[in-house]
């Protein structure tokens, strides 16, 4: 019933999509499914909050649909030894309150962003995404060195992440967030939206992506819309141009809409279910392995993903540098799940919660299901708010949380990393094993890839047989725009570069 109402509303809001409904030509409003953490670019760590800040502040180097690296306010880069990177910056550069980019804040960005206490005595949270850099020197105005303590083979990569600011601002940038990127901030309204208006001194961007000049939008608007329901009705009526985390059932009332584009593109971003290791039920590995055998990840992908996915055997993607391609995903096998359970001493199950945001409701309504089918009961709780739900995790107040990690570089480093190794920022249900941790430093202190790989292939076995979490699925990434926008392009690691974006 719940269904048809919502369908009836959305074929209503079609029929009612007029010109007055829609923004002005000269406005771009993207619908996001949360809202960011801060104004400061090396002082979160969250998708969405990345995704407008991007449009705020460039940095050394960036990345388009392909994925590669290119320079952006690097001229030109070279590799001069095995632990030093030169670029050389483009003149004439402003930042967003007209002084001129140097090299000098360009050094002062990187070690901001890896020195110990180098944000007012706090440590960037970032920090780890430039890995061994450990600082930055300028040699003249227009060139800067990066040094490592070791070499690096995704130091390009992970530099993508990275964003420039004025040395003169320092901790002002809370309050007072200034770029040298296509947009300037004008206001934040926390929960709500964030407004941006063009910089017309714009330097132009990265010419390998076929930037130059101001960006062709006076003003863009990121709009906080969590439930998905909201935000497509939003698009449909014409009050947003860009929703981005399009669920698989809207698929066919946007192909419909004459004024609407489905873009999907190929994601790099692994979905899973964090297990509170640090208390029963899920401090044995049977419970574990009886969740995953419990799952039927085949039949989510079928019949909720519409096919746009793959399963996994641990949290990395099979297109990742070391993958374990030995590793069967846990196949559904409910008799082999209770079996599980009663050696665990849950012969008739247990009761548990599981958080998960609106945008995957209907995948944990699923599980919920099929974990009833082996006497598992798991009561949904659905967050409004994603940050206040990771912390909760984090602090081991939680049972089990639905959530999901990108991994832009592909490469252990990015997601198994972080998730998995004890203590790691992104290691959120406690995870600890000491021979992982092992393994991991391991590849992590050699540049030898077949040593890096072999590593990683054999922590990957024992996290397999750990079954910290249910190992679900990689998926494609769904945007929907209006047709009316073109000059922009989804990419696989969920920005919304909107440099080149305009609407007729």
């Amino acid at each position: 019933m719940r269904l048809g109402i919502v369908a009836a509303v959305f074929l209503l809001l079609a029929s009612c999509w007029t010109a007055s409904a829609q923004v002005d030509k000269d406005t771009i409003v993207v619908g996001i499914t949360s809202d960011i953490v801060n104004l400061d670019p090396h002082n979160f760590r969250h998708r969405d909050t990345e995704t407008v800040l991007r449009n705020i502040y460039d940095g050394l180097v960036t990345r388009g649909p392909d994925m590669q690296p290119v320079p952006e306010l690097a001229e030109s880069i070279t590799q001069i030894d095995d632990t030093t990177w030169e670029f050389k910056l483009r003149r004439g550069v402003k930042f967003h309150d007209g002084t001129e980019m140097t090299a000098h804040d360009v050094a002062f960005s990187i070690n901001r962003y890896v020195r110990e206490g180098a944000m007012g005595g706090q440590t960037s949270p970032r920090k780890d995404l430039l890995g061994p850099v450990t600082h930055a020197d300028p040699v003249d105005d227009y060139t800067v060195r990066v040094y490592l303590s070791q070499p690096w083979s995704v130091f390009l990569p992970y530099l993508v992440h990275h964003m420039v600011v004025p040395a003169s601002v320092g901790d002002g940038l809370v309050e007072h967030p200034i770029g040298a990127g296509p947009f300037k901030f004008v206001e934040w309204v926390r929960g709500s939206h964030i407004v941006l208006e063009r910089f017309d001194d714009y330097y132009g961007g990265a010419p390998d992506l076929g930037r130059s000049g101001p960006a062709p939008a006076k003003r863009v608007i990121f709009r906080v819309i969590p439930e998905n329901a909201t935000r497509l009705a939003a698009l449909m009526a014409g009050e947003i141009d860009i929703m981005a985390a399009v669920p698989v059932h809207a698929i066919p009332d946007i192909q419909r809409h004459p004024n609407l584009e489905l873009r999907p593109v190929m994601g790099t971003r692994s979905y899973f279910t964090e297990l509170n290791v640090r208390r029963p039920p899920f401090d044995d590995k049977r419970v574990r392995q009886a969740m995953n055998y419990a799952i039927d990840v085949n039949l989510v992908i079928d019949r909720l993903l519409d096919g746009l996915g793959q399963p996994l055997s641990t949290v990395l993607s099979p297109l990742s540098f070391g993958h374990n391609d030995d590793l069967v995903p846990y196949p559904y096998d409910p008799d082999k799940a209770r079996q599980l359970l009663a050696e665990a001493g849950y012969p008739n199950g247990f009761t548990f919660e599981l958080s998960v945001e609106d945008r995957r409701r209907d995948v944990a309504e699923a599980y919920a299901f099929m974990l009833s089918q082996i006497g598992v009961t798991a009561r949904v709780r659905v967050w409004g708010d994603y940050n206040s739900m990771v912390d909760a995790m984090r602090r081991g107040e939680l049972d089990a949380m639905m959530t999901d990690w990108g991994d832009s570089t592909m490469d252990p480093t990015g997601i198994f990393v972080p998730k998995l190794r004890t203590g790691d920022r992104g290691n959120y249900g406690g995870y600890s094993n000491p021979e992982v941790d092992r393994l991991i430093e391991l590849a992590e202190s050699t540049s030898d890839p077949r040593e890096r790989a072999t590593a990683y292939r054999a922590a990957q076995a024992i996290v397999y047989e750990d079954a910290p979490m249910i190992f679900e699925y990689i998926t494609q990434e769904l945007y929907a725009q209006n047709r009316a926008l073109s000059g922009w392009d989804p990419i696989p690691d969920s920005r919304i570069n909107l440099h080149t974006a305009v609407k007729q």
